[in-house]
């Protein structure tokens, strides 16, 4: 007998379906990983990472070739993928592109860089394919002119000319000063890793470091509540011209109106790297070296010119002579205009430096005056400080009235006072003499027996010697007693020393143009390159 039944259905005698038991599966589903840069511009995987699923399976990536519009290797596709929470983990950024977002169809994330590495990125796998997209940085620009290097080396990549032409046309080169090595890229603090010591327990405190080179800017004092120890500068924003690279790019940016949280609107400048750093003693050497890269610079501004970019270029103090150095050039072969802004920042050159007028020049190599320069910019700008002792005077109006004082009547004791009470005691006490650049030349009999001996040397070391014995020149009336063959070898070594030179300047006028106007780096000068 059929046991009665209410419910609106037959219910099936065959056990568990038709098929028998079912297995027991999650399903699988793929994610679709694009890359671009913060100007929405797609860029190219070298590597995708793994995927880490729900199941806890990490899978790889196979790389495909975008659209026409795309590089190769520009989308990443994961598949077989649990359905589920999920963690995406690349094997290190790009050099210097740093990801600052994470984009999917429902939700946009947004972080500073280096925020976003050890830990990985989450996301959700859904059924059929999630499509997301990780945002970077490009990488930064530093043009490295302290070496040896072909001359492609010293110019914009295709890539990086279209970033300035797509980032408003526009490009800003900074140049830094005298003395700054070039250093090097500081490092991410692995905030996850980074461990304290808690009520004086647990391991001993250590700061545990990312391998990627930290090419953005990193606040030590946000950071020093999560690591283990306070992080130093140079650790964490490098040294040398990176570490000036750093610093002006990130408040370069905050001027125009980045508000240091979302990094999308973010843009990168042109570093220029020149062999500045001679040693605190060797100036001089270091103002050969100024106008040497000057010379390396000036094909970089031609290629921006050309390419349609408009330039500003700020140098701060002996910078402002590998500025000026590639302006004169520029100007001298006829291309006014070329760049829009020129802003010398605590410029270490003649005050006269500007004029039009070379007989104005008081160096004694032809160093002071620049006088094309101001035909390849249509602005300059002076930025000064009167507190800057190095290149003039304090500002008296700011002393206190005992201070001017004392000054007058005892300037040795007042002198003294400023060695005392100063943070750089030779700054503030050659400010309290006028400045120190204009002193280059005080109470030197020649300029071959002053600050430029050494690099004079190096440069004539062929045709030395070229003067006397100081103390026996100083008075006519030892002179007597400079033997005569010294006399008659100076004299050789001059008449020397003076047709060499114009037979390099004969050889290199008309290739040194010719190179200019097609936006090539010019010959090296050798026994010229002293010269503007």
């Amino acid at each position: 007998m059929t046991p009665a039944s209410n419910l609106p259905f037959s219910p099936s005698s065959t056990p568990l379906g038709a098929y028998g038991a079912p297995i027991c599966t999650h399903e699988t589903a793929n994610v679709l990983l694009r890359r671009s840069d913060n100007l929405r511009r797609p860029r190219a995987f070298i590597n995708a990472g793994t995927i880490e699923d729900e199941s806890g399976n990490a899978v790889t990536a196979e790389l495909h070739n975008g659209s026409e519009q795309t590089p190769e290797n520009a989308q990443a596709r994961f598949t077989e993928l649990v359905t589920g929470k999920a963690t995406w983990h690349w094997p290190g950024e790009p050099e210097g592109e740093h990801m600052i977002g994470f984009d999917t169809v429902s939700e946009q994330r947004r972080f500073a860089p280096g925020n976003a590495l050890g830990e990985g990125i989450d996301l959700t796998v859904i059924q059929g394919e999630r499509r997301a997209r990780a945002i970077h940085l490009p990488p930064p620009v530093i043009i490295d002119l302290r070496e040896s290097a072909p001359a492609a080396d010293d110019l914009l990549t295709d890539e990086q000319l279209d970033y300035f032409r797509a980032n408003g046309n526009n490009a800003l080169i900074y140049v830094h000063g005298y003395n700054v090595p070039h250093g090097e890229w500081g490092r991410f603090l692995n905030r996850k890793d980074s461990h304290k010591r808690y009520g004086g327990h647990g391991p001993v405190p250590a700061n545990v470091w990312h391998p990627h080179k930290a090419t953005a800017w990193q606040d030590a004092e946000a950071l020093s509540d999560t690591s283990a120890t306070p992080p130093k500068e140079d650790k964490l924003n490098g040294t040398g011209a990176h570490n000036w690279a750093i610093h002006m790019e990130y408040q370069l940016n905050r001027a125009a109106g980045f508000d240091g949280q979302d990094w999308m609107p973010y843009s990168r400048i042109i570093n220029i790297s020149w062999p500045g750093d001679t040693g605190s003693t060797d100036f001089m050497q270091a103002e050969l070296n100024a106008m040497a890269a000057g010379r390396r610079l000036a094909p970089l501004l031609v290629q921006l010119a050309e390419a349609g970019i408009a330039i500003n270029l700020i140098s701060h103090s002996l910078g402002a002579r590998v500025a000026l150095s590639a302006l004169n050039i520029v100007g001298s072969i006829g291309k006014s205009n070329l760049v829009d802004h020129l802003f010398l920042w605590q410029p270490a050159v003649a005050d006269n430096a500007l004029t039009n007028d070379s007989s104005r020049d008081a160096h004694p190599l032809g160093l002071g005056v620049f006088p094309s320069a101001h035909s390849a910019a249509r602005k300059i700008v002076v930025l000064h400080s009167r507190g800057d002792g190095i290149l003039g005077a304090d500002n008296s109006e700011d002393r206190a009235w005992w201070q001017n004082a004392m000054s007058a009547k005892h300037p040795i004791v007042a002198t003294a006072w400023i060695a005392a009470a100063a943070d750089d005691p030779m700054d503030d006490i050659a400010g309290y003499l006028r400045g120190a650049y204009d002193k280059k030349w005080w109470s030197f009999p020649s300029f071959l027996d002053n600050g430029f001996g050494p690099a004079v040397e190096k440069l004539y070391k062929d045709y030395l010697p070229l003067t006397f014995d100081a103390r026996e020149t100083t008075h006519p009336q030892r002179s007597m007693y400079v033997p005569e063959t010294l006399k008659k070898t100076v004299k050789e070594n001059w008449a020397r020393l003076e047709k060499d030179i114009l037979a390099e300047a004969n050889a290199l006028w008309q290739p040194c143009i010719d190179c200019l106007r097609n936006g090539e780096r010019p010959p090296e000068y050798t026994l010229l390159s002293p010269l503007n």
